[in-house]
């Protein structure tokens, strides 16, 4: 059975919420004696995988990954205080160290119900224990990133743990995930085997989690070295008052050691995140979409490239769905005869202007142009802003879709890109919650994961570029090898050209803030745009903001936990 069906029968059937985030009861009507008996291990791991909804029901997942970047912006009333970094006692940040500690907590029971069942075949059984290794080592990992040490769950509470417990050091949680994700592996099936079930993880998945773990812990724990970022102000004021817009300028960064990483060797980590990456790419579980427009179709969803994602579900409720696609892309109002509304949060300019390869899908397809703005009841004519400013040399002439009486876009909202990748639903696009499937992790982090630790153990080799080309060529994108023939890259270029291409391929997906904390120029970085970016968003940071703050209920009830992260 699918897990999106699993999902919708529990429901019903799983608590979804209790007054303590260390959940562990499953069942209001059944006890766990009587799950044991009847095998009942994919309600079990649909319990797990519930978790992964919760902050999305109201949309606090997606402000604390993507809001705190330096490539996206929109209104300033729509970034509230998570854009502006005011991340104390927020609702968004409070629900993502509650969120992901119930994941944790519910994959450590149900693992240890799981294991009980002996009426359930024996590959099964693994692999769904398998399932819920991987949940508890994906929900660590992400907690340890943004809020450093964490106390540690390596049982459930029924086992024996306690409830309370100190915080331990990063090098342990990582050790107790590298050690989680180990056991994945062996006991989850590949995604080739015809038993898997689409939706679900895979031994793949695994993998190309450690692969990106050792990455994570060897690019943090690198002492020195120097990253080139594309940006700067966003905006200038000039002597008659007005403004002017600002393209990104190179900016060479060094290179911060990343607190809690001191104990690490980062040459070590980056030959694991290689040879791991490596056993991904050569068992071909995943492979690339053939372009953006298939990746980013409804009809794609769960396809061979994406190696993780939420899986959403048809229900009369608001669990299942999100507002993603209402919120990144917006949609066309009937009742304003298709004036665009909503999709506030866009990539600034700035993003669109890393792109020196004009043929890219990744903003031919993958950006909206035109957008429909106002209406003229009298005229019955619709007027289409368009972006970017420099196609106007097509609007003129009327070419790739634009007509000439399109006026370039001049709002928060609309200076700047919209992704089609937001418009990969099933479900209507009107501004109600839709079904779309957040990624969290996808082949293509696999290759270029590869590519960063081969150019950090060897320097630039055609084997990185072999593996970037292949991307390359999905986008109809320049190849890495054709920029080395014009211009040879060293270790300190093409390390910022693969940053660059993370940033460029996985926009708005989340991942932008975890890899300027993991390289050590988050605050480089973001103090670079200045206090605000071109449509006022605060993005000045201090130290205090390279890690989140615990919530409140968690210090003033854990007797092991005296103080906050600095600063907070």
């Amino acid at each position: 059975m699918k897990l999106t069906k699993i999902l919708g029968i529990c429901v019903t059937s799983l608590f979804l919420m209790t007054s303590c985030d260390l959940d562990e009861e499953v069942y209001a009507f059944s006890s766990n004696d009587k799950l044991v008996a009847a095998g009942k291990y994919e309600e079990l791991v649909a319990g797990a995988y519930n978790t992964l909804h919760f902050p999305f029901e109201w949309g606090n997942y997606h402000n604390i990954v993507n809001f705190d970047t330096d490539y996206q912006s929109g209104p300033t009333w729509a970034f509230g205080s998570i854009g502006a970094g005011n991340f104390y006692d927020e609702g968004s940040n409070n629900n993502f160290y509650k969120y992901y500690s119930q994941t944790i907590h519910r994959a450590n029971y149900h693992y240890s119900l799981v294991g009980k069942m002996t009426s359930v075949p024996d590959k099964t059984r693994k692999n769904a224990m398998g399932e819920l290794r991987f949940l508890k080592a994906w929900a660590q990992f992400n907690l340890v990133q943004f809020y450093g040490p964490i106390p540690l769950y390596k049982i459930s509470i029924s086992e024996g743990n306690a409830i309370e417990l100190p915080r331990s050091s990063v090098k342990e949680v990582y050790e107790h995930i590298i050690e989680t994700l180990l056991e994945a592996e062996q006991l989850l099936m590949p995604r080739t085997d015809s038993e898997y079930k689409q939706g679900h993880v895979c031994r793949g998945t695994a993998k190309a989690l450690l692969a990106k773990v050792y990455a994570t812990i060897a690019s943090a724990s690198m002492k020195s070295g120097q990253i080139t970022v594309k940006g700067g102000p966003g905006k200038k004021t000039n002597p008659d008052g007005t403004t002017s817009r600002l393209m990104p300028v190179p900016i060479t960064h060094q290179k911060n050691l990343v607190a809690g990483y001191e104990d690490f060797d980062s040459q070590e980590y980056y030959r694991l995140a290689k040879e791991k990456a490596g056993e991904v790419i050569a068992e071909k579980e995943f492979s690339l979409a053939p372009n953006q427009e298939t990746l980013w179709s409804a009809g794609y969803k769960n396809g061979p490239e994406f190696q993780f994602c939420l899986q959403t579900v048809s229900s009369d409720g608001t669990l299942f769905y999100n507002y993603v696609t209402s919120d990144y892309l917006g949609y066309p109002k009937p009742e304003n005869n298709g004036e665009w509304s909503s999709g506030y949060y866009i990539q600034r300019d700035h993003w669109l202007q890393l792109f020196d390869d004009w043929n890219d899908e990744r903003i031919t397809w993958g950006v909206m142009h035109r957008i429909p703005t106002t209406y003229n009841k009298q005229t019955g004519k619709m007027t289409y802003q368009f972006y970017p400013e420099r196609d106007s040399v097509y609007v003129r002439k009327g070419e790739k879709g634009y007509d000439p009486s399109d006026v370039v876009a001049n709002s928060a909202v609309t200076y700047g890109s919209k992704l089609l990748k937001f418009a990969a639903i099933t479900t209507p696009l009107d501004g109600t919650r839709s079904d779309w499937n957040w990624p969290y992790m996808r082949y293509p982090e696999t290759l270029l994961i590869y590519a960063e630790a081969d150019n950090e153990l060897n320097g630039p080799t055609a084997d990185a570029f072999e593996k970037i080309g292949w991307l390359n060529a999905r986008n109809n994108s320049t190849t890495a090898s054709a920029r080395n023939a014009k211009v040879p890259f060293t270790k300190e270029s093409f390390r910022s050209y693969i940053l660059e291409e993370r940033s460029k391929e996985f926009a708005a997906e989340g991942i932008r803030r975890f890899d300027l904390l993991r390289w050590g120029i988050y605050l480089q970085v973001m103090n670079a745009i200045g206090v605000t970016d071109e449509n006022d968003v605060i993005k000045r940071r201090e130290e205090k903001h390279l890690l989140l703050p615990l919530p409140l209920d968690v210090v003033n009830t854990n007797p092991y936990i005296d103080r906050n992260n600095p600063g907070w």
